[in-house]
């Protein structure tokens, strides 16, 4: 039983006072991490929401602080309250691990939640490995709907809806999939706690959702990578390559345009539990300030540092090569 605080990332915005729209995907993580913290025994009430945007500015009681999620150089320096706990870690930038090298270095190895963040790390010299997002730790459903419908979940950004997808998804898919757009309007920024408990009930609405489908198509990650967890079978398909799919790339196919026209849509469910398990030892260690284990580490290396699932063959990029981790889809 933990008695000290520990704290989860909340998302108000503050760094951007344009924004109109808070991104649901964020709400999702928070769900997640707190939802990790309630499985590895931490009390409700030593659970703490600290916003990512002003973290330089926190100046409550002393906190571990779980790192999960993508962070800017206008997130650090940490001030001395927060000890963080590096697990699913992303960098926006180079820039914010060559500007605070000295913090890396205390607390590696740095859990990452992609393979391009934990390459930064090994192009410094600091000791990191894959840990993936944390969403990849919820909870599998218990079945399928008999009334399941499939949902197609899209964004803003990258994370559009893309036509030419649209134009190959199979027509009985298309007219009866529920679409989500997760992005909501917001009249404030930073978001007030008020604003902040409205868009995790949105997230917590839109999760209902994805766990009833019988199958769920989007360009998000925060869409796919918990939809994988909970055992819902995914189509990942979005306009372009990003770096912030490098570990969740291994698990399923990313379908870029050029793929479109041959994505499997009898997509079935994975089983990740033997990685989940993992995930949730690591995160204990790492609250325990202990070293991972070395098998839980050799099962996220299994998982995250083999290749893209979608392989481009050398005889054409237009037929790509399927390969499964945890047997037949």
């Amino acid at each position: 039983m933990y008695t000290q605080k520990i704290g989860y990332l909340e998302f108000r915005y503050g760094a951007d006072a344009k924004r109109q729209t808070a991104n649901v995907g964020d709400s999702i993580q928070s769900i997640a991490v707190r939802r990790l913290l309630r499985r590895l025994a931490v009390d409700d009430a030593n659970i703490v929401g600290i916003d990512r945007d002003s973290l330089k500015q926190y100046a409550g009681p002393p906190v571990k602080l779980i790192m999960n999620g993508c962070f800017n150089e206008r997130c650090f320096p940490l001030p001395p309250q927060i000890t963080p706990v590096f697990f699913g870690f992303n960098a926006e930038s180079e820039s914010v691990i060559t500007k605070n090298k000295p913090l890396f270095k205390q607390h590696q190895p740095i859990g990452c939640r992609d393979n391009a963040t934990k390459s930064l790390f090994d192009k410094h010299g600091i000791a990191a490995f894959v840990t993936g997002c944390a969403t990849l730790t919820f909870d599998k459903r218990d079945q399928t709907a008999a009334t399941a419908l499939p949902v197609i979940a899209f964004g803003a950004g990258s994370g559009v809806l893309q036509q030419k997808l649209l134009e190959n998804v199979p027509k009985p898919l298309l007219e009866n999939a529920r679409l989500v757009y997760q992005r909501e309007p917001v009249g404030e920024i930073p978001l007030s706690d008020d604003s902040v408990a409205k868009m995790d009930a949105l997230a917590q609405s839109y999760l209902d959702v994805y766990t009833k489908a019988s199958v769920v198509v989007t360009p998000l990650l925060h869409v796919a990578s918990p939809c994988v967890a909970m055992g819902i079978p995914v189509v990942l398909a979005r306009r372009d390559w990003d770096d912030r799919f490098t570990a969740i790339d291994r698990l399923l196919p990313l379908y870029t345009p050029t793929e479109f026209s041959s994505i499997d849509w009898q997509v079935r469910p994975l089983d990740i539990e033997p990685l989940k398990s993992a995930m949730f030892n690591v995160a204990r260690h790492l609250l325990d300030d202990r070293k991972p284990a070395d098998d839980d580490l050799a099962t996220l290396s299994k998982c995250y540092a083999a290749r893209p699932v979608l392989q481009p063959p050398k005889a054409s990029k237009r037929h790509w090569r399927l390969r499964s981790l945890f047997g037949k889809r």
